[in-house]
Parts: C-alpha cells; sequence; structure tokens
C-alpha cells in the first residue's frame, strides 16, 4: 500500500516529499545522533540516507546539480526530497570533482536546522553515496523560545531539507502572524515562503496562520495582485484570504477586471464572489461590450451570468441588433435564447413580411411552433 503526497517547491524543478508505507523495508546502519530530542522522536528512527546527483541546467556544466536525498525511517517509511541546487551548495564538492573521473568524495549540505554529512562517489557528472544527519540544537533552542516547539529527529530533517530558517520565523513575528507549528514551517518551506513574501502580506493587512500562507502560496496568490485589484475598485480593496483563493482557483486576473471596468465603470463595484461566478460560468468581456453597446444598459453580475448560463453571446446580441432588436433586457435574451429563438428564425419571419414583432412576440410564435414559409 502506498500513501504519497505531491508538494511544488520555489526554483525550476518539483520538490517531491512523499512517504511510502511499505512491508520489510531493509534496515541499514544509520549514524549516531548526539544531540537530545523528545521521546517522539523513537516512533520513527532513522535508519538510512541515500544521496544522488546528476548535472542539471542549460550548460550541464556541473554549476547545477539534481540533488536527489532518500531517508528511511523506522520499519516502514520513506521520504524523498529532490530538486535543483547550485554545487556552491554541497560543500567540498567541486565542479571538477563532479565532472572529472569517478572518484570517492565527500561533502555536507549545511541549513540552519541541521546538516548532512555526505559520502560516496561522482565523476562524469553523475554521483550517488550515503549521508548522517545532525540536527542543529540551537536551532532547536531558537524555536522553543519562540513557543513553536522543539522538533523532534524527523521534524529537524524536514526543517532542514526544507530551508527554513531564522529569518522566516522572525519575519512571521514581525509581521504579526499566528505562531506556527513545526509542521507549517516545514510546508511553508516546500512552497516557497519568504521572509519578503510575508512581510508584504503584512504590509497589505494580512495576517495569516501558517496554514492560509501556505494555501497562498500553492494557488499562487500575489502581492503584487492584491494590490491592483484594490485600485480598480472600493469592493476589492479589502479581500478576504478565501476570496483571493477563490479568484486565483478560477483565473480571474486583475486585467479581466479592469477590462470589464473599461467597458462600463458600473462593473468597477463588482465584489470577489460576483467575479468568481462570471469566470465560472464563462462570461466574456465580448459578451458585455455587445451587451452595453447595443442595448445602452449597465449590466449586473446576476445578468451576466443568467445570460451565459444560457447561451447568450456576444454574436447572439449582434445579431439580433442587426435585425433592429436594441435595448432588449438581459431577461429577453435570456427568454428568447430558452425558446429557441435564433437569429435566423427572426430573419425568417422577416423575410415573410412579418416586421417589428416583439421579443414576447417572438417567443409565443415559436412556442406554437409557427414556421415562416
Amino acid at each position: 500500500m502506498m500513501k504519497s503526497m505531491l508538494r511544488i517547491a520555489p526554483g525550476r524543478v518539483p520538490f517531491a516529499w512523499r512517504k511510502l508505507v511499505t512491508a520489510g523495508v531493509i534496515a541499514a546502519c544509520a549514524p549516531a545522533v548526539t544531540a537530545s530530542y523528545p521521546a517522539s522522536a523513537a516512533v520513527e528512527q532513522l535508519q538510512s540516507i541515500h544521496w544522488s546527483l546528476e548535472t542539471n541546467g542549460a550548460g550541464k556544466d556541473g554549476s547545477e546539480v539534481q540533488l536527489t536525498v532518500d531517508s528511511r525511517w523506522g520499519a516502514n517509511s520513506r521520504s524523498t526530497w529532490s530538486n535543483s541546487r547550485g554545487i556552491e551548495e554541497l560543500q567540498g564538492l567541486s565542479r571538477a570533482q563532479l565532472m572529472g573521473p569517478t572518484q570517492p568524495v565527500r561533502f555536507s549540505l549545511v541549513k540552519e536546522a541541521g546538516r548532512l554529512d555526505c559520502g560516496g562517489t561522482a565523476g562524469s557528472g553523475r554521483g550517488s553515496g550515503a549521508c548522517g544527519f545532525t540536527p542543529d540544537v540551537g536551532f532547536a533552542t531558537f524555536l522553543d523560545a519562540r513557543r513553536i516547539g522543539r522538533p523532534d529527529l524527523h521534524q529537524a530533517y524536514a526543517l532542514t531539507m526544507s530551508g527554513v530558517g531564522r529569518d522566516l520565523i522572525d519575519a512571521l513575528a514581525n509581521g504579526g502572524f499566528a505562531t506556527p507549528t513545526v509542521d507549517e514551517l516545514t510546508s511553508m518551506g516546500i512552497q516557497g515562503v519568504t521572509p519578503d513574501y510575508v512581510l508584504a502580506l503584512a504590509g497589505l493587512g494580512y495576517h495569516l496562520s501558517g496554514q492560509d500562507l501556505v494555501a497562498f502560496k500553492i494557488h499562487g496568490v500575489k502581492p503584487e495582485e492584491i494590490r491592483e485589484y484594490a485600485s480598480i475598485g472600493a469592493a476589492l480593496q479589502r479581500i478576504s484570504p478565501e476570496e483571493l483563493i477563490g479568484l486565483r482557483i478560477h483565473g480571474v486576473k486583475p486585467s479581466y477586471v479592469r477590462e470589464m471596468a473599461a467597458i462600463d465603470p458600473g462593473l468597477r463595484n463588482l465584489s470577489a464572489d460576483d467575479l468568481v461566478s462570471m469566470a465560472i460560468h464563462g462570461v466574456s468581456p465580448s459578451l458585455v461590450r455587445a451587451y452595453v453597446q447595443f442595448d445602452g444598459r449597465s449590466p449586473s453580475s446576476e445578468d451576466l451570468v443568467s445570460m451565459a448560463i444560457h447561451g447568450v453571446t456576444a454574436d447572439y446580441v449582434e445579431q439580433f441588433a442587426s435585425l433592429g432588436y436594441r435595448n432588449l433586457s438581459a431577461d429577453d435574451f435570456v427568454t428568447l435564447s430558452i425558446h429557441g429563438v435564433t437569429p435566423d428564425y427572426v430573419r425568417r419571419l422577416q423575410q415573410s413580411g412579418m416586421t417589428r414583432i416583439s421579443a414576447d412576440q417572438l417567443v409565443r410564435l415559436r412556442l406554437a411552433g409557427f414556421e415562416p414559409r
């Protein structure tokens, strides 16, 4: 049986974090960890860490590598982290060693939460071997002092691999955010929540939970877009976190809102909920433009959604206008569309001499099954 979780890390390549639950994992000797950690660390003991790498990047000259680190914990779990790193992050491993003939190598990956000390072989742009992990006691003490909690061994490892440092924790505190859990910090690191991102959101009045911050990053909520929304209209000057995520999920960009507002100033006051509903039902700027141009009305979001749901398009509005039907309401268009009154049907009526027929009369003729000769 396999359980998996996928996260996307910042940068150029995916960052995978997954637990594989298997039967009978072969145990290997793990390096000794001398730091003192909570008793909960004994639940999942670190059994082995293996690494592999190969050159990455456009030139594949050894300046950038794809490093994959696979660890096994206890009797039934495994985590794999893989991302692109500059060779300089792997302290002790040079480009010459990586690109030259295969030879023994040693290097360290050092982060604030802990360090990996690795050995193995590398050459011809590839390498592999085993690592030991040492958590940083000072960082654990720092987290404990900030009331975040003291990480167990597995959490310290995850914090190290996700690259979480003191600057992010300081930014959260200075920005007035809720105190995160250790696991939330790991998720922030995986998703690329940076101190600058945290402080930019705080400056806009968003003091979020750790889960909200992670959700913002996953869905691509950007501080600059929040500012753009606010500049369009009063209704968008304080969008809730849930609404911001909804706007992103449904592809409502500030440019879409600006285009709508340029067609009709009344649409500057649309709420985030209005905009999401319009996007879900496919309300296009071309429909709004045709309705405003040929019918001279300022539509509501409900009108626009209703027309889009019932198949009223910009072309439908324009063709009716060319047949002399201007100033029709949104309800008129919806009723005409529901009952199958097409521009072609109206055109054939007019060609048979039936002109100046109201929208209601068109519907009644259609319901009665009347066909022009």
